[in-house]
């Protein structure tokens, strides 16, 4: 080996040396550091050790979730949702038309965002009326949609009676508007009436020929009877919110079910920055105002003697101030708050022969309806008219009236019955002959006979307050003697059967 190669290796032997000491000094170090907690410098002087970095913080807590469904939508899935509905809709898919099963669809949605709505109350805190109407939108339109339904297959014969029947009972699910419909049970009850005319033609019409549709026709009734007494024991007064209850936007539908606990609540917003006390609105801003005493009265303007009612008597008789602008603009009158079209059951007004069906539904304040060219195979049935009078010229086969309030008919004559269904207040003229008047669940009712009608039979049924008035022998026309109808009976026991009798007043 030459010289210059063994100058390299020495050199190469002594860097490996110098490694191998620092290595064990830097080990001595750090075992003096961790008995002493500092360790010395090249100089002889100790060196504090640095602190250990601070753990990381520790995750938040988890929030807590709902354990259980409360007992209020509980019982409303059970009794409700998996318990009439589901029998309704799978009575409906087992034999009716897609019409019909297309409308029975939307009723099971709307029943199902009315769970949604209870839901809602029952875990979060009463929300301000432009949140809570945002929550019954889907509510409103799935009954908008029922409700369309008999309007566009007006000329369905077979399946129209099933299609009606579901559209007056749908409404009811409105219940939850507490601000126009403050008792929620009379309000079902009344829907549920509505619906029981049209199930009474279906009992009537099929069963003697398929009890599918009888079975169908009460399971809807059933439905809408479980819902009432439903809400007679969890709603009586209406829907009831949750005081402690998280705020309405942060609620979620998704998770609560039967079967399943629903999902925590999101993390809450940002603290908001208060606004200025002149923007607040409301309460507040009216005690605000109260506040400032002598000072709230700066603002007013003062009134001009012209617009004074009490010096001017034809201002008073017309009960309007004329408008002045004195620089503050005009100043906009409040508006009364609507109730919504597809909760409250309101339907546009129809007057129209289909076939040999006069149909007059939905009028209000009418003086005079006249239903004229008519035929003696045809038949008028009016429904859900208020405060009017209709005139029916000619003879007819049959005169309905049902779900009427002060509802007058004068007619001619019938060949077979006029009917007179849940109408409180009408009043029936026939200036011709009817063998049969029919009267049920109606109370306060004026019956007007001819000469010609005095063999007519008047059958009554949960009725009040009905009276007949006869034509007085030998005067002229126009004079009446008013009869009422006995609604006292008595009931006694002969030989094991009940004989009832009617009991007479004299006096």
């Amino acid at each position: 080996m030459s010289s210059s190669g063994v100058n390299q290796l020495t050199t190469i032997i002594k860097r490996l040396e110098a490694a191998t000491s620092r290595l064990e000094d830097l080990a001595v170090l750090n075992g003096q550091a961790s008995s002493s907690g500092s360790v010395q410098n090249p100089g002889g002087n100790a060196m504090p050790v640095p602190p250990p970095p601070p753990p990381p913080p520790a995750p938040p807590a988890a929030a807590p979730q709902m354990t259980a469904v409360p007992p209020v939508v509980a019982a409303y899935d059970e009794r409700i949702v998996d318990g009439r509905l589901k029998t309704f809709v799978e009575s409906t898919k087992s034999f009716a038309a897609p019409v019909v099963v297309e409308q029975v669809l939307l009723v099971d949605s709307a029943f199902k965002n009315l769970r949604t709505v209870i839901l809602a109350a029952a875990t979060c805190a009463k929300p301000d009326p432009k949140a809570f109407s945002s929550l019954l939108e889907p509510l409103s339109k799935d009954v908008t949609g029922v409700l369309r339904v008999p309007e566009a297959n007006r000329k369905e014969r077979v399946w129209f009676n099933h299609l009606q029947i579901v559209a007056e009972g749908a409404p009811s699910v409105g219940w939850v508007e507490t601000v126009h419909i403050p008792k929620p049970g009379p309000h079902i009850a009344q829907m549920k009436e509505s619906s029981e005319f049209y199930t009474n033609k279906i009992i009537k019409e099929y069963k003697d020929k398929d009890t599918k549709h009888v079975e169908w026709a009460r399971a809807w009734i059933a439905l809408l009877e479980e819902q009432r007494k439903y809400v007679m024991e969890f709603h009586t007064t209406g829907l009831t919110w949750n005081p402690k209850g998280v705020p309405l936007n942060q609620f979620s539908s998704g998770g609560a079910s039967a079967s399943g606990s629903a999902p925590p609540p999101p993390p809450p917003p940002p603290p908001a920055v208060a606004a200025p006390a002149a923007s607040t609105g409301g309460a507040a801003a009216v005690f605000a105002e109260l506040n400032r005493g002598e000072d709230v009265t700066k603002g007013l303007r003062k009134v001009d003697k012209s617009e004074m009612t009490h010096k001017n008597p034809n201002l008073r008789a017309s009960s309007v101030v004329p408008a002045t602008n004195n620089g503050g603009g005009s100043v906009k009158r409040p508006t009364k708050p609507s109730k919504p079209a597809a909760l409250s059951g309101k339907k546009p007004s129809k007057f129209a022969l289909e076939g040999n069906k006069w149909t007059v539904e939905y009028y209000e304040n009418e003086p005079s309806l006249i239903v004229d060219n008519v035929e003696i195979g045809h038949v008028v049935y009016i429904y859900g008219c208020k405060n009017t009078t209709i005139q029916v010229k000619g003879k007819v086969n049959a005169i309905n009236l049902a779900n009427c309030t002060k509802t007058s008919i004068l007619c001619e004559s019938v060949i077979s019955v006029v009917s007179v269904t849940n109408s409180p207040s009408f009043a029936l003229q026939i200036t011709g002959a009817a063998p049969t008047i029919q009267i049920d669940s109606t109370d306060s009712g004026q019956v007007y006979l001819s000469k010609e009608c005095l063999g007519v039979e008047i059958t009554t049924a949960k009725c009040s307050s009905i009276n007949v008035s006869l034509p007085v022998e030998g005067e002229e026309d126009g004079v009446f003697v008013e009869r009422a109808v006995p609604e006292m009976l008595r009931t006694t026991i002969s030989k094991g059967k009940l004989v009832t009798t009617i009991v007479e007043h004299s006096g």
